[in-house]
């Protein structure tokens, strides 16, 4: 009886994924972890070993060592040891993740073109993850894009503070990434630049978290001849960045604490810097054909380094004077073909509002203007935000003042300002785009404040001439700390 309720509802809702093509299905195989993908071929068999034929295979430490333990404890001693009383936890993880990733590498018998593998910090003693990547390369010939990550097993989360001789270092063969077109590499230790010879054909490549030495990262700049996207996220070890290449499109860095910083990309399209602490004396930008500029100096991460070296992390109004000149920087201006710019400053400070202004003139481009106020500020800050002596007309008036500039004039089309509090400058400062940019189609405000407040703005805003017939304008509030977590995670995502 219950079999044949069971029969008649598979027939009133059939399963539809089922009958689709083996492609597709192996196309949804390869969003998912391996574990998850292998599992699949358990619930039906028309599913039954497509996991062989995902083009993209994601191996996770965390995900597929708790099962493979949890098998282990559940067989009997005559038919498999008892391997935690011959080793400890964290051995046993290892070597049983190593136990399961290469029987998967092996038996995978489509094309793999991409691979993203997490592992725990001790296969690296193992040489465990050096000889991943020369199965991957040697059996899978057209893997293009590789990530590696190492990630901490909860017992080593008690080992952070470890002597010298206990940090593990990869040692990948000569030549070890030549085959690859994109490349990431999380939480290492790097201390040779070998791997990377002849990597001629990688065109992204992006170390966060990681340490190495001068040498090391120069020889790895060096190597990559044809890269056009890198990123240098949150790594220590260096004391100079030098980056010249004539390929390169994509660059972001990130906190980031050096004695110099040289960026001379004549074809660089798009640039992040975030929390960077280095002498302004020491940086030079040279970027002719930049269109999007993304300059910021919140990130937590790049607090952490500030306090712990005793430096400042450069200000955004310091890097912007820097790269429009009116510091005498001989690199000339950036902002020429500027398109988008996004940025963290406070329109209440008089002195960050000039440089702004100033900058606004030298983008005839910008179409694509967001400005993230602080989300916290100190009353010594405040206090001292407004105060300026060489005007010749009272601080309100300031942004009433402004010359209008081509951009506001014929360019610019949308704005956004997030952290928006109603304080008096960012009002002026709202209701000069809304009077003044012709084109503009739409300002979007995200406020940190009470729902009052807000619509107090909104009211005063809207009863405004709009130079704009086409304009929409959009209010929105938010929890300021959890708008800046969402703003540091959005960080990197082109």
């Amino acid at each position: 009886m219950e079999g044949s309720r069971i029969t008649k509802k598979m027939m009133v809702n059939p399963d539809m994924i089922s009958n689709l093509p083996d492609e597709i299905k192996t196309n949804i195989l390869s969003k998912l972890c391996i574990d998850e993908a292998v599992r699949c071929s358990v619930l039906s068999k028309t599913w039954k070993g497509l996991w062989k034929g995902m083009s993209h295979m994601e191996l996770n430490a965390t995900n597929m060592v708790e099962p493979f333990t949890k098998l282990l404890r559940s067989r009997k001693p005559r038919t498999f040891p008892d391997f935690s009383a011959i080793a400890p936890p964290m051995l046993k993880s290892v070597i049983g993740y190593n136990a399961l990733v290469v029987p998967l590498l092996f038996n995978h018998l489509g094309v793999i073109s991409s691979c993203r593998i997490q592992h725990f910090k001790k296969s690296l003693a193992f040489e465990h993850v050096e000889n991943w990547v020369e199965i991957l390369v040697a059996i899978h010939t057209r893997l293009k894009d590789l990530s590696l990550e190492c990630v901490a097993h909860c017992e080593e989360l008690t080992e952070k503070i470890m002597p010298e001789e206990y940090t593990y270092i990869p040692r990948f063969r000569h030549g070890a990434f030549e085959c690859l077109a994109s490349l990431e590499l999380i939480n290492y230790t790097l201390n040779s630049w070998i791997p990377f010879q002849e990597c001629s054909q990688l065109k992204r490549l992006k170390m966060k978290s990681i340490y190495l030495d001068d040498v090391t990262l120069s020889g790895i700049l060096e190597n990559c001849v044809v890269v056009e996207n890198f990123s240098l996220l949150e790594c220590i070890g260096f004391e100079r960045v030098i980056i010249m290449r004539s390929t390169l499109k994509v660059l972001q860095l990130q906190a980031l604490c050096v004695d110099e910083l040289q960026i001379s990309c004549e074809n660089l399209d798009v640039m992040m810097l975030d929390s960077i602490i280095c002498p302004m004396q020491s940086l030079s930008i040279y970027a002719p054909c930049l269109r999007t500029f993304h300059t910021y100096c919140n990130s937590m991460y790049g607090r952490m380094l500030s306090v712990r070296n005793g430096n400042s992390i450069v200000k955004t109004h310091e890097i912007l004077t820097h790269c429009c000149g009116l510091l005498g920087s001989p690199n000339g201006n950036i902002f020429q073909n500027v398109s988008t710019l996004c940025i963290d400053l406070d329109l209440n400070n008089i002195r960050e509002a000039e440089v702004l202004s100033y900058v606004l003139k030298l983008c005839p481009n910008l179409q694509v203007l967001e400005i993230a106020l602080p989300a916290f500020r100190p009353k010594s800050q405040i206090s001292n935000s407004s105060q300026r002596c060489d005007l010749s007309y009272p601080i309100p008036m300031f942004w009433e003042r402004r010359e209008l500039c081509n951009c506001i004039s014929q360019k610019l089309k949308f704005v956004c300002i997030r952290g928006f509090r109603g304080e008096e400058q960012e009002v002026e400062f709202s209701k000069y785009m809304i009077t003044r940019a012709t084109m503009m189609k739409r300002i979007t405000i995200i406020s940190s404040n009470s729902l009052r407040n807000i619509m107090k703005a909104a009211d005063n805003l809207f009863s405004l001439p709009w130079a704009s017939g086409n304009l929409s304008m959009n209010f929105k509030a938010s929890n300021p700390t959890d708008k800046f977590a969402e703003h540091q995670n959005k960080l990197l995502k082109w």
